[in-house]
């Protein structure tokens, strides 16, 4: 039997190997190979065109963005129910059965999930890089008070203060047994509240508070009586911050007010919820804020991160309106309209400027 050619060979093993009829070629080695094509050539990247400034920006607006400008207070914020003492304390009462059983709990952890979720999707510096839009500031004060029918009420919140001679309860309430309520000491009084969560926050509400830069406040709740009174909350959240300010930053606060004064700041370290802040529009934890509350406990006036004229003034006419409501000083009709006058007023020129602005 004859052997089978190359052609055959090749056919058969295209039969039993499946190959396509391009990888069956012929060549003849007495003819040069063919040199392989050459390679695409693949257009160039684009190069990026160098900043002309020093430093890259990776926002598209401007930091004066129309968009972040605030706009006046135009309703009341607060709690729609009066405070209590013993509430927003942050202490916890359950004992260690009741903690493991909700620790198992698969609704309530959904729940702690849920929370933890909204924390972790919180950049860390958003509020700091928003301190670029107005110095944080989120609202303008409003031009005059808020109707007492309307308004609503500031939260109670629990802390300790800088006093040395505070007795101990021995309750287990986190600051051995020295935390007081805020309400307790703002019932039946006009306040003056400042809150803070950092130094940058202290040196903005200075500017509505300050003896320096608002004389005019220093001397309306110094003649007051002792109706109107300053009443400062920091609020740290942080335990390590928290501590080192107890350990060198209490004594320095000591000096820079009286016992009185003292009895008056409180440093608060937990009960303050987000349900808390968005009532009280704390939009940007890094700015400080201003209320003006009343013997009830209303919020009858708010500012927030570096004053201007206005709103000092404004603020000034605040307190001493809820002193003289205080003091049972009734007005007359005629001041009444006067005052319905000034109003309007006022509102006119506010509204001329804007549109002025606007043009």
């Amino acid at each position: 039997m004859k052997a089978p050619s190359p052609l055959c060979l090749h056919a058969l093993r295209r039969i039993t190997l499946y190959e396509p009829v391009s990888t069956i070629s012929h060549r003849h080695y007495v003819s040069p190979s063919q040199p392989p094509p050459p390679p695409r050539s693949t257009p160039p990247s684009p190069v990026p065109a160098q900043p002309t400034q020093p430093g890259f920006r990776l926002r598209q607006k401007p930091d004066n963005d129309d968009s972040h400008t605030p706009i006046p207070l135009s309703r009341p914020i607060g709690l729609p129910h009066p405070p209590h003492p013993g509430e927003n304390t942050g202490h916890d009462p359950r004992n260690l059965r009741s903690r493991r059983d909700d620790f198992v709990d698969y609704d309530k952890h959904l729940d702690r999930r849920a929370k933890m979720t909204k924390q972790i999707a919180k950049p860390y510096f958003r509020d700091w890089s928003n301190l670029r839009f107005h110095k944080g500031k989120v609202f303008v004060a409003p031009e005059r008070l808020f109707r007492a029918e309307t308004a609503l009420w500031f939260p109670n919140l629990y802390g300790r203060t800088l006093r040395k001679d505070v007795v101990s309860t021995g309750e287990k309430d986190g600051y051995g047994g020295r935390g007081r309520d805020t309400c307790v000491g703002m019932k039946g009084k006009v306040s003056v509240v400042t809150l803070v969560t950092s130094q940058w926050a202290g040196n903005q509400v200075r500017t509505f508070v300050g003896r320096k830069e608002n004389e005019a406040l220093e001397e309306v709740i110094g003649g007051s009586g002792g109706l109107a009174q300053r009443v400062e909350i920091n609020y740290e959240n942080n335990f390590l911050k928290y501590w080192i300010l107890r350990l060198f930053g209490m004594g320095r606060l000591r000096r820079e007010r009286t016992v009185e004064e003292q009895g008056r700041y409180v440093v608060v370290r937990r009960g303050f919820s987000d349900v808390l802040k968005e009532a009280l529009g704390v939009m940007n934890e890094k700015a400080g804020y201003v209320y003006l509350v009343d013997q009830e406990l209303r919020i009858r006036w708010a500012g927030s991160a570096i004053a201007e004229e206005h709103e000092r003034e404004s603020l000034v006419r605040g307190v001493r309106k809820l002193v003289l409501e205080a003091r049972g000083v009734r007005e007359t009709k005629r001041e009444r309209l006067e005052h319905v006058v000034s109003e309007v007023v006022e509102e006119e020129v506010v509204e001329r400027k804007a549109a002025a602005g606007a043009a």
